[in-house]
């Protein structure tokens, strides 16, 4: 409860902050209406000539859009601000208000902020599903809704995770932003079909940046093309990675040089 009180405190700022830019909601409006509009299209143009990708239909490639938009709204909704923050702390040696806080660093690094204009992929990511799963006769039954919700979860999980051992790295490395643009390239490919790409790239984004299990695993689940089997493999990655991470985030920690040092 303590924490749940904490988290209403830091969303209400955060969003009575955000408040204060209303203009530029609107224009992420525009800007991911277009984003998904030139997406939308060039997947209709190569289906139209191919069937099917990969083994994937036209269909299925929707929820896998619609789901990278969604993850991508999440992200820049709850995860990117925080870890973003957290390295410029660790630069200026002001992690040391966080670390002498009587709760949790790591609970308090990873959820201080909210962006809420990022809501709107979120809208666009769950707009498209609706209207693909309506319009294209997917059938999503109790089974499919509960992978979605459990891979869904997962792959957050998993990118928190994998961006906060990149924030821990800052304990002894200056700057990281160039890591965080491989990684956010690496995220981009997940719009299409994994099938698509060659091996190599394919084990690369299921094995070294688990893309794979952050979008490709949830548009399986909702298209209804998941096995239980995997299911179990996606909750082992999320809680695997996030206890590393935790322990590396401790360990890191240790060697943290701040304002006080």
């Amino acid at each position: 409860m303590r924490h749940l009180k904490l988290l209403s405190v830091f969303y209400r700022s955060s969003i009575q902050t955000d408040m204060e830019y209303r203009a530029d909601f609107f224009t992420r409006i525009i800007a991911s209406l277009l984003g998904l509009l030139m997406n939308v299209g060039a997947f209709s143009i190569a289906f139209h000539y191919a069937g099917k990708i990969g083994g994937w239909t036209f269909p299925q490639a929707m929820v896998l859009l619609s789901i990278y938009y969604l993850m991508d709204g999440l992200i820049e909704m709850f995860i990117a601000p925080n870890m973003r923050a957290v390295m410029e702390h660790v630069r200026q040696g002001t992690l040391d208000y966080i670390l002498l806080k009587p709760i949790s660093a790591q609970f308090m690094s990873s959820f201080r902020t909210v962006n809420i204009w990022r809501l709107v992929n979120v809208l666009v990511g769950v707009g498209l599903s609706f209207y693909t799963i309506t319009q294209r006769g997917l059938v999503i039954g109790a089974t499919e809704a509960f992978m979605f919700a459990v891979t869904l979860a997962c792959g957050a999980v998993i990118v928190y995770s994998f961006w906060l051992c990149l924030v821990t790295l800052t304990f002894w490395f200056v700057k990281l932003d160039n890591i965080e643009q491989i990684v956010w390239q690496a995220f981009e490919a997940g719009r299409y079909p994994i099938d698509v790409y060659p091996i190599w790239l394919k084990n690369t984004l299921t094995y070294v940046i688990p893309v794979v299990f952050i979008i490709t695993v949830p548009a399986q689940a909702l298209a209804g093309k998941l096995s239980m089997s995997y299911l179990l493999v996606s909750m082992f990655v999320a809680l695997s990675t996030l206890v590393g991470a935790s322990a590396f985030w401790r360990f890191g920690l240790k060697h943290y040089t701040g304002a006080s040092a």
